[in-house]
């Protein structure tokens, strides 16, 4: 099952509180991904919120793959996601970061910029990432060494096939060449990796991206699926929770759950 997730608005704005919930039941499979990339916009005072709660039933797969997340100058955003992988799971999570509205010459512009990420596989609290980012600091002067225009993206995937996919790490390292992508790939237990990657630009990183799922969802034999494609095997089920206001007015609370369930058949 494919599933595009909109914006009710053109971006998210200050005071913006936005909450999404999804279930992937047990031998479910769910391409979670989005239209356009998610826009921070310009902000003169506050600050806008996304939390994210992610479950993967045992037999499960989620594949979460958001178009990029783009901070525009003076903006402030932060964000939580907890990711929860049931053993025998699978998941194929993928962020990407640009620094902002590069063709208006905004090179890191925004006020402040906060990810943390937990993940669970299991009982076991394989990863915690806090990524944070303020004007000019310390790491944002380390990205500018590399590139003038450098694009971040994170993937993390665990499923029980990475434990006989010895050589998938030096095959995903092997995409890195110093000039225009730099990748590390790392191997967070027997069943979970994380690669990441700055390029110098949208269309590098769009490329490293397209080749770091190939090789994974090589590696989970699986067939890759179509953006635009559908194939009606699962059923969706979308529930907006109170309270809702429209997220185009700041201060916007916005809830979304999507539980997704095999249908047999």
């Amino acid at each position: 099952m494919i599933v595009n997730l909109a914006s009710t608005s053109p971006g998210v704005l200050s005071g913006d509180r936005l909450e999404v919930k999804v279930d992937v039941a047990p031998d479910a499979r769910m391409l979670l991904t989005m239209p356009s990339a998610s826009r921070i916009h310009t902000m003169t005072a506050g600050h806008a919120e996304l939390r994210q709660v992610f479950h993967v039933s045992a037999g499960g797969m989620l594949d979460y793959w958001p178009e990029y997340l783009i901070p525009q100058a003076r903006s402030r955003y932060r964000q939580r996601n907890m990711l929860h992988v049931e053993p025998r799971g699978t998941l194929l999570w993928t962020e990407s970061l640009a620094p902002g509205r590069t063709a208006s010459g905004e090179i890191f512009a925004f006020s402040e910029l906060r990810i943390a990420t937990d993940l669970h596989v299991g009982e076991a609290h394989v990863a915690r990432e806090r990524y944070s980012m303020t004007k000019g600091d310390a790491t944002q002067r380390a990205l500018l060494r590399q590139f003038p225009t450098p694009y971040y993206a994170s993937i993390l995937c665990v499923s029980p096939r990475l434990a006989s996919a010895g050589d998938a790490l030096s095959r995903l390292g092997a995409l890195h060449d110093g000039d225009h992508v730099w990748t590390g790939a790392s191997r967070l237990t027997e069943s979970a990796r994380v690669v990441k990657v700055i390029a110098a630009g949208s269309p590098e990183l769009r490329q490293t991206i397209a080749a770091i799922r190939a090789e994974l969802y090589s590696v989970l034999n699986v067939g890759q699926p179509a953006i635009r494609r559908t194939t009606g095997e699962s059923r969706l089920h979308l529930r907006v929770e109170e309270p809702m206001r429209n997220a185009a007015v700041p201060g916007g609370v916005i809830g979304l759950s999507v539980a997704a369930g095999s249908t047999g058949g």
